[in-house]
């Protein structure tokens, strides 16, 4: 069993129902109806995974009332990632999980990706997902060593916050995440989207990874974070992707509407 493994069943209140979502979602040979079996064991996850499926995002025309029909619909991945939230207490606001702010932050995030991933042909649930766990690697640093993280996050830009987080734990949070997610098997593009949400916009090799860039940027604006530096030029950022600086104004409408939806298809307070 990797580090990352380890940390995360710490991190858990479900800690087996975590373990085999992750191992059977990994396995090439499992079908939903195994996935299915193994989430159900895990009653606050299988909810959220209804929840989902039966959101504005996937349009069922019907009511989806089995767990197997909900993960053929919302898919492995994005299962992986409600597990992986779930696990670490993401999707309840519990203030002890990560430094300040971090909650509100990911979940922001989360809703202006999967806002963005729809208008520019991405997948909105793959960017959900991400957007969520971009900052996992924050999680697990403030959760070693609280003290030296907030003293990082304290730094006056973003190459002062990597600086500082190599300084003390010899890689900055972006590192820690990826490296995470690529020891509990999620795609490539996730990886790289979280190993790269601080860099460039133009860096990732996949389009997630550059919806992330600007979402973050923009979740920045709507809810700022403390010990994160004045986003960059948005508008900049928007072009990137072919969408607009005018476009600005309707994601932020949307957002706001999918964060009063995600207490109702979560089962979480915003």
């Amino acid at each position: 069993m990797s580090r990352y493994t380890q940390e995360l069943l710490a991190l858990s209140a479900q800690p087996a129902a975590a373990e085999q979502v992750l191992r059977i979602v990994g396995n090439s040979m499992a079908g939903a109806a195994d996935v299915a079996r193994v989430v159900e064991t895990d009653p606050a996850l299988a909810a959220r995974v209804m929840r989902l499926a039966n959101s504005p995002y996937y349009g069922a025309p019907r009511r989806v009332s089995s767990t197997r029909h909900a993960i053929v619909m919302i898919g492995f991945d994005t299962v992986r990632g409600l597990a992986v939230s779930a696990a670490c207490s993401l999707l309840d606001g519990r203030a002890e999980v990560g430094p300040d702010g971090f909650w509100h932050h990911a979940v922001t995030t989360a809703c202006t990706a999967s806002v963005i991933a729809r208008k520019v042909g991405a997948s909105p649930a793959d960017a959900f997902s991400v957007g969520l766990l971009h900052d996992i690697g924050a999680v697990l640093l403030h959760r070693r060593n609280p003290e030296a993280f907030s003293e990082a996050m304290r730094s006056p830009s973003m190459s002062d916050i990597v600086a500082a987080e190599l300084a003390a734990f010899g890689e900055t949070h972006a590192d820690e995440g990826a490296a995470a997610l690529d020891a509990w098997g999620f795609p490539a593009p996730f990886i790289e989207a979280v190993a790269m949400h601080q860099h460039g916009v133009e860096e990732p090799q996949y389009v997630l990874g550059r919806v992330l860039r600007v979402a973050e940027a923009i979740a920045c604006e709507l809810s700022p974070m403390a010990g994160y530096p004045t986003p960059p030029d948005i508008g900049r950022l928007l072009q990137s992707l072919r969408l607009w600086p005018d476009d600005l104004e309707v994601i932020t409408r949307e957002v706001d509407t999918q964060l009063e939806r995600l207490a109702d298809f979560l089962g979480t307070e915003t």
